[in-house]
C-alpha cells in the first residue's frame, strides 16, 4: 500500500508540484489549501507524513501542527514544514511547535522527495516501496 502524503499550503502552486513529485514516486497525496482543511483532512486520509506550510489564511501551519500534536492518534506522525522563512529562529520555533523537519521555499522536487521518505522511515521503520 502507497504511503500516504497530506500537503497543506495555500498557494496552489506549491501544493501541485508537491503532488506531482510525490505521486511520480507512488505515494498517495491528499491537498489541502489551509490549516483548517488540513484538520478535516486527517480523520479520513489518515496521512503518514504531513508537509504543512507556514503562513497560511484560516489557520495558519503553528495552529495546524498544535492541534494535530494535541490528537493522540497523530502525535507521532511526521511534520515536514515549507516555508518561505529561513532564519534559524524560526527553523527553531517551528521545532518547538512540533515540526519534524524543515524545508525552505522554493524547494527542490529531489529534496522534497528525500525528505519525506526519511520521514516514512523513521516512522515505520522501513524504505517505502514504490508502486
Amino acid at each position: 500500500m502507497a504511503a500516504k502524503i497530506l500537503v497543506i499550503d495555500d498557494e496552489e502552486d506549491y501544493r501541485l508540484i508537491a503532488r506531482d513529485v510525490l505521486k511520480s514516486e507512488g505515494l498517495e497525496v491528499c491537498l489541502a489549501a489551509d490549516g483548517a482543511e488540513g484538520l478535516s483532512a486527517l480523520e479520513s486520509f489518515r496521512p503518514d507524513v504531513v508537509l504543512v506550510d507556514w503562513m497560511m489564511p484560516k489557520m495558519d501551519g503553528e495552529n495546524f501542527c498544535r492541534g494535530l500534536r494535541a490528537d493522540a492518534r497523530f502525535r507521532t506522525t511526521p511534520v515536514i514544514m515549507l516555508t518561505v522563512r529561513q532564519t534559524a529562529d524560526e527553523e527553531l520555533e517551528a521545532l518547538h511547535f512540533g515540526v519534524d523537519d524543515y524545508i525552505t521555499k522554493p524547494f527542490k522536487p529531489d529534496e522534497l522527495l528525500a525528505r519525506v521518505r526519511a520521514a516514512l522511515r523513521r516512522s515505520r521503520g522501513r524504505t517505502p516501496e514504490r508502486e
